[in-house]
């Protein structure tokens, strides 16, 4: 084959799977279900940000955003975001008979996993963004105090991009396994509702992994745990502490994920 052949080849292929991108990506931004999804993860960010900042106060040597991830209830709506954007990928597909007419086109299942992959992972990301406008909002950084003769203003918190970005950075890490492991959950059944079940007790599962040596202690395979851990690693970042294993560990995560959905999405398309 010669490299015009395969220049041409490499540019259709491109081409089909930004078809299946853009298709997937505007039922996300296209439809009630995306918007209400980005409201109500805007809502609960600032509800959460909020009562992080009126607590601020009696916090010292911590950023915000250290004290905000590392809040239970801040867990709480960060697991069940995933099933939400990805319970609907394969399995509603599936429920309305659209699945099988992709199936039968002249795609490839990695042209379809990767399309459906990028559009959820790009609509997780922008559920993120308004968080990157909140320091420069006026009253972000103020700190209150309550006395008998009001509410007054007591300072203001100090930033540095690390104590920002480095979250952020973080959060888009692990979510790019997250969003995978949701497509894996979605190809394995036609309903929506078991789809987001079994994502959310993995995700459960997984969360729990980190907090093993909480439960038991130090043991000689706990160094193991702390790898996994996504709560260790989203404090240090939320330190400023980058590092590079996270980004190896959850890139091949989402990896491997992602080649065991095409087995999956292969199976059904020669077995019907």
């Amino acid at each position: 084959m010669s490299k015009t052949d395969t220049i041409k080849r490499t540019r259709s292929w491109l081409y089909t799977t930004r078809t299946i991108f853009g298709k997937e990506l505007k039922s996300y931004l296209g439809t009630p279900f995306g918007w209400v999804i980005l409201a109500c993860t805007m809502a609960l960010q600032g509800f959460w940000l909020q009562a992080v900042i009126q607590t601020m106060s009696q916090a010292s040597g911590e950023s915000v955003m250290f004290y905000m991830l590392n809040n239970v209830h801040f867990w709480f709506y960060f697991i069940f975001i995933f099933p939400l954007i990805t319970m609907r990928t394969f399995a509603d597909e599936e429920r309305q008979g659209t699945l099988e007419g992709l199936l039968t086109a002249p795609v490839t299942t990695t042209q379809i996993v990767l399309g459906k992959y990028f559009a959820a992972l790009l609509f997780y990301v922008v559920l993120w963004l308004p968080m990157l406008l909140y320091p420069w909002m006026s009253e972000l950084g103020n700190l209150y105090t309550e006395t008998r003769y009001g509410i007054i203003p007591e300072g203001r918190i100090e930033y540095t991009p690390a104590d920002w970005y480095g979250p952020i950075s973080i959060l888009t890490i692990s979510g790019s396994f997250f969003i995978a492991l949701g497509l894996f959950c979605s190809s394995l059944t036609r309903s929506q509702i078991i789809a987001g079940i079994v994502c959310t007790c993995l995700m459960i599962m997984y969360y729990f992994i980190g907090r093993v040596t909480e439960l038991w202690g130090e043991f000689p395979a706990a160094p193991v745990f702390h790898y996994l851990s996504c709560t260790e690693q989203i404090s240090a970042f939320s330190r400023g502490l980058v590092d590079t294993r996270p980004l190896v560990l959850y890139l091949s995560l989402a990896i491997f994920t992602l080649a065991l959905t095409k087995r999956v999405v292969d199976y059904r398309r020669w077995h019907r």
